[in-house]
């Protein structure tokens, strides 16, 4: 079974980017990757041509151009953000493509993701023991078409209703306890697919480091510095940041 990956990126985010493309090719076994769709809300034209080097990838143009120059949670990071959803569902509308899984463009790979992949479940998302917002759109698996575009529907409906500007998680798991009578979820386990800290990367479940970008984080320098140079990963990552 192939699958295909999902992803939002513009040039600010583009040393996330070169590590999320670079650690896939590493870790991951791309004979079982049909696409990488990469959703263009802001790349400089260098940075398109860094990718168009991988065979697999796909540029999804979008009227979008955001800098996060207003700096993280601003009003453009939050359209970032809550343009996935929207997109995503334009995908599997269009393309006719499953399972498609996606994935938040600053995180790394650290051991192939295939495994977690069962089509016996319609969607699988990443879960952790959070009362308010149990599920992160960090990692989200559509698995089943058609059910999976209904959800998105109402994931889509959702965001606007929420307060915060993180809109994406609170909206999910918001989204989720309607269709749990519809839907056959599996809930994969926060530190498999979006684990924070350099020492997870000996645990033998972790499949994905995740750079999550925290609400005190002013601007993506600030979020490299605390996320990539503060946690550890500076050193690990150089391989993939050269390339």
């Amino acid at each position: 079974m192939k699958y295909s990956i999902y992803t939002v990126l513009n040039s600010d985010y583009m040393t996330f980017g070169r590590i999320f493309i670079n650690s896939l090719y590493d870790k991951v076994d791309m004979s079982k990757v049909n696409s990488i769709f990469i959703l263009d809300i802001g790349l400089k034209e260098e940075d398109k041509k860094y990718f168009e080097r991988y065979k697999n990838v796909k540029i999804l143009s979008t009227d979008f151009d955001i800098d996060f120059g207003e700096g993280i949670h601003s009003e453009n990071w939050i359209k970032a953000v809550v343009s996935k959803t929207y997109f995503l569902r334009k995908l599997l509308i269009t393309e006719n493509v499953e399972p498609v899984v996606m994935i938040d463009s600053d995180c790394m790979f650290v051991r192939d993701i295939s495994e977690l992949i069962d089509i016996e479940y319609d969607m699988q998302i990443c879960h952790r023991n959070n009362n308010s917002t149990p599920l992160l759109g960090s990692y989200v698996s559509f698995n089943n078409r058609e059910k999976s575009i209904s959800f998105l529907n109402k994931w889509i409906d959702t965001i606007p209703t929420i307060s915060t500007p993180w809109k994406e998680s609170p909206a999910l798991s918001q989204t989720y306890p309607l269709f749990q009578n519809e839907m056959n979820f599996d809930l994969v386990p926060i530190h498999k697919v979006s684990s924070y800290e350099y020492s997870d990367m000996e645990n033998e479940d972790v499949k994905i480091i995740h750079f999550k970008t925290g609400a005190r984080h002013k601007t993506v320098e600030e979020t490299i510095q605390k996320r990539i140079e503060e946690r550890g990963f500076k050193d690990y990552c150089e391989r993939y940041l050269d390339v």
